[in-house]
């Protein structure tokens, strides 16, 4: 049963007694009438609050790697009934240090403490929670001292895959010039993390065909690693690579050798 039961019977009370007001002679001045709650109902009141179970759950916000823990803990009985008034306390710990400490935490109706932590890691947190009773100031009852535990492991919150393009430049294929000044690709060298989309652009206005092949190339002699090809590419064709591991990734041109990049994935 909640704790505001007992609240429900003594507000039927003063209902009572004021409909017997109501319905009174309105010329008689009524006498002052003292409300008493009998003993037995109160301890009727506090045997029952003292048989309640009250088990807590808890209602994270967040749990991202790199961010705190956010959450709520709330109460129900047996039988699925929100409990309110409870105190309890909640710790937590993160690879054995100590990351939340609540004691004497207060769950009121409309009036929810909400926890956080420090900073996470990505390893398990364990979560303990200690129940101390129902009530307010020296009036506690019900179960005390009743722990429960919990654990979570934080998530890796998704990151936004951005896109970055590689262009051949102009006169390219027709000269070796870029090869010294590190431009036949622009740019030539790109970082980029993993998961992101890399486009690659045949944009040589003299219509020239290339292509964007991993791989190395000794002198003449090209290496194709197999990580990425684009084929012969005509002009203005694009092809897009999304990287899966972190690494450099060098490529080439197989028309022209002397065009070469890289692209490094972190």
């Amino acid at each position: 049963m909640n704790l505001t039961y007992g609240v429900i019977t003594v507000v039927g009370i003063l209902v009572a007694i004021s409909l017997s007001l109501i319905i009174s002679d309105p010329n008689e001045t009524p006498e002052s009438r003292e409300v008493i709650i009998p003993e037995t109902q109160i301890a009727q009141i506090e045997d029952n609050l003292n048989q309640l179970s009250v088990n807590p759950s808890l209602l994270p916000r967040t749990t991202n790697v790199g961010d705190a823990l956010v959450l709520e803990v709330e109460f129900r009985d047996d039988d699925g009934n929100i409990v309110d008034h409870v105190n309890y306390d909640i710790f937590a710990t993160q690879n054995s240090d100590s990351i939340l400490s609540d004691p004497a935490s207060h769950r009121h109706p409309g009036k929810y403490p909400v926890h956080e932590s420090t900073t996470l890691t990505d390893s398990s947190i364990d979560i303990q929670v200690i129940v101390q009773g129902l009530g307010h100031g020296d009036d506690i009852y019900g179960p005390k001292g009743i722990e429960t535990a919990f654990s979570l492991t934080p998530v890796v919150s998704a990151q936004t895959a951005t896109s970055t393009e590689i262009k051949t430049a102009d006169d390219s294929g027709m000269s070796m010039d870029c090869q010294a000044s590190l431009d036949c690709y622009t740019p030539s060298i790109v970082t980029v993390s993993v998961g992101d989309v890399v486009t690659m652009i045949n944009s040589d206005s003299t219509a020239a065909m290339h292509s964007f092949t991993a791989g190395t190339v000794d002198g003449f002699t090209p290496s194709p690693s197999g990580t990425f090809d684009t084929g012969i590419m005509s002009a203005d064709d694009t092809f897009e690579w999304t990287p899966e591991t972190s690494g450099e990734v060098p490529y080439y041109c197989l028309l022209h050798t002397w065009m070469q990049g890289t692209i490094i994935v972190e």
